[in-house]
């Protein structure tokens, strides 16, 4: 568990997967060092309620689930989660976050390395 990745797609974006429990615990670090915004509340809000909208999400064949964003922080730039991804693996309930990619990806390592994971490895996507 102390190792993780961060990959770079091709828009530029971070994206991190972790257990849900975790992703938690990351989104909020990220909402104690900077301004909490209304996409980070709802991604917290559907994180916690995994089961639920990971159903709601099955159910409409939807793979990300977008939380909803102040157009006021989209201007600004102060966007933090750009869309979530709820998925299971060997029985466990995971998160794939993708961050928006005006984000600081130095915020998001300095909490991913509070919460535990001491080993940050950055990869980029390529075609």
């Amino acid at each position: 568990m102390s190792e993780i990745s961060i990959v770079i797609d091709l828009a530029k974006s971070p994206h991190v997967q972790l257990p849900w429990n975790k992703a938690i615990e990351l989104l909020e670090c990220i909402g104690e060092n900077t301004s909490i915004t209304r996409d980070l509340e709802e991604s917290l809000r559907i994180i916690r309620n995994f089961e639920e909208f990971y159903r709601f999400s099955k159910k409409r064949f939807e793979e990300y689930i977008a939380p909803p964003k102040e157009q006021r922080d989209v201007i600004l730039g102060r966007v933090i989660v750009h869309k979530i991804k709820l998925f299971k693996k060997d029985s466990e309930n995971n998160v794939e976050i993708v961050f928006d990619r005006r984000f600081s990806i130095d915020e998001v390592i300095s909490c991913l390395k509070k919460i535990g994971y001491t080993n940050v490895n950055i990869q980029k996507q390529f075609i």
